[in-house]
């Protein structure tokens, strides 16, 4: 079984609503539909239910959500939005940073200095 990984801000509890979705919990809470996958096991990201209680990892404040174009790699996201591989690498839970691909969606961090 694998690990939950540790949220460098923290993480807090979400129960799910009526017409909730993963999306659009993600969306709210300014983090990804991966990273959420990853703190909680769901196989199956169009099945949830209400009720369910989600831990959702916190994202910095002014962190965006980018999508992963043809050709980018950590460096250049890093890069082209003033952060460091380490961030995008921590707030995203990557475990080979050297493997992100096209549509993607990646927590990009300001650089947290």
């Amino acid at each position: 079984m694998m690990r939950q990984p540790t949220a460098p801000l923290g993480s807090f509890d979400y129960t799910i609503e009526v017409a909730d979705t993963l999306y659009g919990i993600a969306r709210k809470f300014n983090t990804t539909i991966s990273n959420i996958r990853i703190f909680n096991y769901i196989p199956n990201p169009d099945i949830i239910y209400v009720g369910q209680v989600l831990t959702i990892p916190e994202s910095p404040a002014e962190a965006i959500i980018y999508t992963v174009q043809p050709g980018d790699t950590l460096n250049s996201i890093a890069r082209a939005h003033g952060t460091y591989v380490n961030n995008l690498s921590i707030f995203n839970y990557l475990t080979n940073p050297d493997l992100i691909y096209p549509g993607q969606q990646l927590v990009v961090t300001a650089s947290l200095r």
